[in-house]
């Protein structure tokens, strides 16, 4: 009986583990706040991936992995995209010496699994931008510096505001070759 009890028990943790290793990935359609258990909150911005750890109903229990800088979260250890700014005081999990994790709990209607659907509108707004005095490049053919050394002397060319330009960069380094959209070889 006891060793019954030993092999549901090994299987349970073996589900349980299974589960979180294989986390379903989703991504932040628009900014939105991840609130933690004791009432501190993250601003996630736009196309962010999350790992969703418990769907809850309405909202679901996430993770979101970055690189801190106070209380700013970026995708890179070189702080390319900033994909989150913490209240203060928002515990995070230490992974390494800048790398962390956040959980938290995000509007399920904030998320979805369709990362193209996320920059449909700035996929179009970069070709109509980009493409009036030259082809415009493949955005994952550059890196996100790539992407910031080729975009910079642009912005003047193309007469973008100060939200314009903000708008498309987070469009190309989200997009760029090591940015947070992966695309399939």
């Amino acid at each position: 009986m006891l060793r019954l009890i030993q092999s549901v028990a090994l299987c349970i943790g073996l589900l349980g583990f299974f589960t979180q290793v294989n986390a379903k990935e989703l991504y932040v359609f628009q900014d939105a706040q991840l609130k933690a258990k004791d009432g501190k909150s993250a601003k996630v911005y736009l196309g962010v991936p999350v790992k969703v750890k418990k769907d809850m109903g309405k909202e679901s229990k996430v993770v979101i992995h970055g690189f801190l800088d106070g209380d700013n979260l970026y995708s890179t250890k070189s702080k390319e995209l900033l994909i989150a700014k913490l209240d203060k005081g928002f515990k995070v999990i230490k992974k390494s010496a800048s790398q962390v994790e956040l959980v938290g709990s995000i509007d399920n209607e904030l998320l979805t699994e369709n990362a193209a659907e996320i920059w449909e509108e700035h996929e179009e707004f970069y070709f109509d931008m980009c493409s009036v005095c030259h082809a415009a490049p493949q955005v994952p053919h550059h890196t996100m510096i790539e992407w910031e050394a080729l975009f910079t002397p642009m912005v003047g060319f193309a007469k973008l505001d100060k939200e314009e330009a903000s708008y498309l960069l987070r469009y190309i380094k989200s997009n760029a070759s090591n940015g947070l959209v992966k695309v399939e070889h």
